[in-house]
């Protein structure tokens, strides 16, 4: 049995070696060709490789795993027809896209001179990533709602047309190109000029949910109005005058947590035993290093915002993602597409908020902190 998979996946060898006797090929997963398949049983993605006929045909793969939540990036109703086993892995780095969101919230806070709890969020799209988001921030106390006409509770007129009003909106969307609530340039030029003057647009989802020269377009006649965009409708090579217009910009890591990635994989680990019938022989907790910060001990007298500030941003900081992203700018399409495929494949660890402890004597508001999943000591 053959395995290929996408270089980077973590913890390939460690989960997938036992059930192939070793026989595990990793690749670019941008790159990967019908030829690279010819003999693999299994195929194992992220969300860059587009699996479809013109990939699979002729192969004999028989299962097919994205450790990612999305799947638009694969044709479902080919592998159904081809009898082929397909798994996601829903919700493997929800979290993570929380704390991106969160991160941009305090640098947007900070750039308005507003506390971050003040702004009001609307919330687009209520699957795995929006409803943690949303029940995250409702803990938090910050005015937030959302709209999603896929889901029960989120779907309706006054949703619809609120959540485009707010201080912030912040999109978690599949792409979908069909149908009466098609996602695709969801947000155009009419939306745009819909939505507050100085409102913030955060996309971690889909880089074509916006379209993009139109948001370029809004950003120079709008100069109140802010863009924090992971994601691009020219990626791997997103032009440099629109990262340029951003407030941040980052290169499709919002979700590139450890925890998220490792989680991801053990995910599709499972559905793959599953599908082969063999028992599950590794978990996550066997793998998993420590987190390189553990614990932050505080004095009696730290302020909650000053304290949930520097959790959040000793965990994870947006910033460095976006200062990162700017040595992209001046290359050509070329380089810049392997420059930007570079820096997610040799992404710096980041840990998520749950492997972090604050030690205090006197803690205000704890409830702050557990919304976050940011353990209490004292």
């Amino acid at each position: 049995m053959k395995i290929v998979a996408d270089e980077n996946i973590p913890l390939l060898a460690e989960f997938f070696n036992d059930v192939c006797q070793s026989n595990v090929h990793a690749l670019p997963g941008r790159d990967m060709t019908r030829a690279d398949l010819t003999d693999a049983d299994i195929l194992l993605v992220r969300s860059i490789t587009q699996v479809n006929e013109q990939l699979l045909q002729g192969t004999q793969v028989k299962f097919v795993g994205t450790c990612t939540i999305g799947t638009d990036h694969v044709d479902m109703e080919y592998l159904s027809k081809q009898g082929i086993r397909f798994h996601s892995a829903p919700g493997c780095n929800a979290q993570a896209v929380v704390e991106y969101v969160m991160s941009s919230l305090l640098t947007l806070a900070e750039r308005r001179q507003r506390p971050w709890q003040q702004l009001s969020v609307g919330i687009v799209g209520a699957g795995n990533v929006g409803r943690r988001l949303f029940n995250t921030l409702k803990a938090l106390q910050v005015n937030v709602c959302a709209y999603d006409p896929n889901i029960e509770g989120f779907d309706s007129q006054q949703q619809a047309e609120s959540v485009w009003q707010q201080d912030v909106v912040t999109l978690h969307t599949p792409i979908t190109r069909s149908g009466e609530f098609q996602t695709h340039h969801l947000v155009d030029a009419q939306r745009l000029k819909s939505m507050k003057p100085n409102a913030c647009l955060i996309n971690s989802c889909r880089g074509a949910v916006i379209d993009n020269q139109a948001l370029l377009s809004h950003l120079k006649s709008q100069p109140k109005f802010l863009a924090v965009l992971d994601v691009w409708e020219q990626e791997p090579a997103p032009t440099d005058e629109l990262i340029r217009a951003c407030l941040l910009a980052t290169p499709h890591i919002a979700g590139y947590s450890l925890d998220g990635k490792y989680q991801g994989t053990a995910m599709i680990y499972e559905a793959l035993c599953e599908f082969l019938a063999l028992p599950v022989c590794t978990n996550l907790e066997q793998l998993a290093p420590p987190a390189p910060l553990r614990n932050i001990t505080v004095s009696s007298d730290a302020d909650m915002p000053f304290l949930f500030r520097k959790a959040l941003r000793s965990s994870y900081d947006v910033r460095d993602d976006h200062f990162r992203m700017l040595s992209l700018l001046g290359l050509d399409d070329v380089a810049k597409a392997s420059a930007f495929d570079k820096l997610r494949k040799q992404y710096p660890m980041r840990r998520e908020l749950n492997s972090l402890s604050i030690s205090s004597h006197r803690i205000l508001q704890p409830d702050w902190l557990q919304a976050m999943g940011i353990t209490l000591k004292g």
